[in-house]
């Protein structure tokens, strides 16, 4: 038992003896090791870096690359530890490098409807520049004609992209049509078949002429328009100083009722007045739980009635005049 005690006194003072010279050898040479300064490596060139660190001697550790907007390719975009940080020599010094700015290839937007360009733009990491117009006889109106950078070029991702818009064919002088005297509908389509806009549509009374004529118009018949002079129109309505937004009279306007259910076929009959006296758009027999649709043409101030089994169910007034009679829901009467 006395000579195991003693072996094992003698192999516990060799493992003290040793881990304390291992610790004074490092405290030494570390407390010996010259502390150094770690000057500022972001930005500047990865060969510079490895040159620097190298003559403090300090080990370059690589962590990656990344895509950086400011710092250019092979470029330090980080350090740790960071610049003005005291260290030992030998000591790690971790950086990463620059890939420089994300590049994509720009689409080609040719020919391409600026809405639509302008998603494909946001899709593909793209902002838009500056948006200029001009006439094209080629390009179709609100079409691009040509964009910079060029379409297919690699350019820096979340860049400006201008782009030039055409407007469509350069239009030709023509003459003012005459338009007194004319239904106020026919003379809007006649002006949108020649490729002019109506501007403002105003109301004044005249007792001797139909509601809904033309009184006078601006510019006059015979006057050189284009398709971008604005056109104001003065129609006979019944009260003075009444306007209509153009749209308005623009389309069809939906009416509709549907029958109530139940085993026998109901007689259903809609009128109009919207041709100065009474007129039925039909007048036949429907499947119970039908429904009714009527189109009727918007800017025509008119009455709808639809009766059923001879009772009158349902009554639309739509006057163009007074939007605010017309809520877009069907009025019971």
């Amino acid at each position: 038992m006395k000579p195991f005690l003693k072996y094992g006194f003698v192999f516990c003072m060799a493992v003290f003896i040793s881990g304390a010279v291992a610790y004074f050898a490092v405290s030494v040479f570390t407390k010996s090791a010259k502390e150094i300064i770690l000057p500022e490596l972001k930005g500047k060139n990865i060969i510079y870096v490895l040159e620097t660190l190298t003559h403090l001697g300090l080990n370059p550790k690589l962590h990656g690359t990344r895509f950086d907007d400011i710092i250019p390719k092979y470029g330090v975009t980080f350090q740790d530890p960071p610049a003005g940080s005291t260290i030992k020599k030998g000591r790690d010094v971790v950086i990463t490098i620059s890939k420089g700015h994300k590049e994509t290839i720009l689409p080609d937007l040719r020919q391409v409807p600026l809405k639509t360009a302008l998603l494909i733009l946001e899709k593909k990491e793209f902002k838009p520049g500056t948006l200029s117009y001009v006439h094209s006889d080629s390009t179709g109106k609100g079409q691009i004609i040509a964009q910079y950078p060029l379409a297919f070029s690699r350019v820096k991702s979340n860049s400006l992209c201008n782009l030039l818009v055409s407007r469509g064919p350069e239009s030709m002088a023509q003459v003012m049509p005459e338009l007194t005297g004319l239904g106020l509908n026919a003379a809007v389509n006649l002006l949108e078949n020649r490729h002019l806009l109506v501007s403002k549509i105003r109301s004044k009374i005249d007792q001797n002429m139909d509601q809904g004529l033309i009184l006078s118009q601006t510019p006059e018949f015979g006057r050189p328009v284009f398709s971008y002079t604005p056109i104001e129109l003065i129609a006979n309505g019944t009260r003075d100083g009444l306007s209509i937004e153009p749209k308005n009279l623009r389309g069809l306007i939906l009416v509709t009722h549907t029958l109530s259910p139940g085993f026998l076929k109901r007689h259903v009959r809609v009128e109009t007045d919207y041709l100065g006296f009474p007129l039925d758009l039909f007048n036949e027999f429907f499947k119970p739980g039908k429904e009714i649709n009527v189109l009727i043409p918007a800017g025509i101030k008119t009455k709808i009635n639809i009766f059923v089994d001879h009772e009158l169910v349902k009554t639309r007034l739509i006057d163009p005049w007074n939007p605010d009679n017309d809520t877009g829901e069907l009025l019971w009467e």
